[in-house]
């Protein structure tokens, strides 16, 4: 496993998530959420993930603890997340066992895929039959 690509996700992925300060991403990063949004079409930048994710129904409480990394090849970590919220409107709390496919260019986050599924996840990147 790349030490230095699990260190850069685990700056990346603390907290809020991929942009939190300190993090390495890519200003052009791409950040897929298609698996829980199929309409949802893939953010481009750092600054249209930042209104996503301010935006959303969840606003500032959302927050990630990395859980487990896997090595995926040379470009890409795969990080069991678990994910915490509570909804603005219902105040309801909200708990989320995901998959971050974080893809690392020249030490820089230049691609997040959210997997709603950890299993289907291991699955497509043949960590698992």
């Amino acid at each position: 496993m790349s030490q230095e690509n699990v260190e850069i996700v685990r700056r990346g992925f603390l907290d809020r998530g991929p942009l939190t300060d300190g993090a390495r991403v890519s200003s052009d990063a791409e950040f897929d959420f298609t698996d829980f949004y199929p309409d949802q079409p893939v953010l481009r930048g750092t600054e249209a993930m930042r209104r996503f994710r301010d935006r959303g129904p969840w606003g500032a409480s959302i927050h990630f603890e990395a859980e487990r990394f896997f090595d995926v090849d040379d470009e890409r970590v795969l990080v069991f997340v678990r994910a915490t919220s509570t909804g603005q409107t219902s105040g309801v709390a909200v708990e989320t066992h995901i998959a971050h496919e974080v893809t690392i260019r020249d030490g820089w986050i230049v691609r997040v895929k959210v997997h709603r599924d950890r299993t289907r996840a291991l699955k497509a990147l043949g960590l698992a039959e």
